[in-house]
């Protein structure tokens, strides 16, 4: 396999296999028991932060601060232990609150990420809506780790994409759309938006739009959105498109046709024109199209100038 059938095909595979994913991290990150406990004698939950604002001690650091020779196994003790013990599981999320160095704040993030249960998503909630930048973008990678299907995940995200003018953070609020199993009344807010940023001016922001929005479409019509997406004027959303055709496996007349467009032009680039070509192999052909195809598939080259190959059909 090639590297651009390679390339194609995790790409397809990371599309359809998010959901499942997802799940597997919600199930391993098990909430702590003292929540259960405080559900049944009607407790309010603790706050995710210590009653004092402090900045942690300089002793507390050596409580996540792991040696590098055995990373693996004490992130996993430490993981294990902040499940069990909500004392220290507060001292972490008070500690990743004010920790400003970058690998200590990954130790933390890592540890944090997961536990995953109500403590870390209050905290991840708490940052996310903070008005400094950098507190804002430690709230989201928490939150991260929270599938879609928590309703307190989703509704921030839906916010702040509606809220969001910044093109560079509005792509990376997009990104987190992670698809998950929901019921359908809940994904149309998120379609909506999708919809819209689809039209967006920046074209990193559209082209994460149409992937999102071809994994979140469960309604199988995604022939409209991925035809003005191969039609777009900018290069990453055409290459968004084909990438969605693959992922999606939607066919039609207009599709081949423009996926027919970019293979024989000699002004696109030889990445997007391969990518076409790759995609034309799903599709029915006459012999005037097939013609084409294998004029292309003749001329495309790989980044060290060879040719690739493709199957004879």
């Amino acid at each position: 396999m090639n590297r651009l059938q390679l390339t194609l095909a995790l790409l397809a595979s990371a599309l359809t296999g998010a959901v499942v994913g997802s799940s597997i991290t919600r199930a391993i990150a098990a909430p702590l028991p003292t929540h259960a406990t405080a559900a049944a004698t009607g407790a309010a939950p603790r706050n995710a932060l210590a009653s004092s604002a402090r900045a942690p001690a300089q002793g507390d650091l050596a409580a996540y601060t792991y040696p590098a020779r055995n990373g693996d196994d004490n992130l996993d003790r430490m993981t294990q232990r902040a499940r069990r013990d909500p004392a220290y599981l507060r001292e972490l999320l008070r500690s990743y609150s004010f920790e400003t160095e970058l690998d200590k704040r990954g130790a933390l993030l890592a540890v944090l990420q997961g536990v995953a249960n109500q403590d870390v998503l209050q905290l991840g909630r708490q940052l996310a809506d903070s008005g400094d930048p950098e507190q804002r973008r430690n709230g989201l990678e928490l939150l991260k780790s929270f599938s879609l299907d928590v309703p307190e995940v989703r509704d921030l995200l839906s916010r702040q994409i509606q809220d969001e003018r910044d093109p560079a953070m509005l792509k990376q609020l997009v990104d987190m759309l992670t698809p998950a199993v929901i019921a359908s009344e809940d994904a149309a807010p998120l379609l909506d938006r999708l919809g819209t940023l689809r039209r967006h001016a920046d074209p990193a922001v559209r082209a994460s739009s149409v992937l999102q929005s071809v994994q979140w479409n469960k309604n199988g019509n995604n022939e409209d959105i991925l035809h003005q997406a191969i039609l777009d004027s900018d290069l990453a959303v055409r290459q968004a498109a084909i990438a969605g055709i693959n992922a999606s496996g939607t066919r039609s007349d207009r599709l081949k046709d423009a996926l027919l467009a970019l293979a024989s032009d000699s002004q696109t680039d030889a990445e997007t024109r391969n990518a076409a070509v790759f995609a034309l192999q799903n599709f029915a052909m006459n012999r005037g199209e097939y013609a084409l195809y294998r004029k292309a598939a003749e001329q495309v080259v790989d980044g060290d100038g060879h040719e690739r190959e493709y199957p004879q059909r």
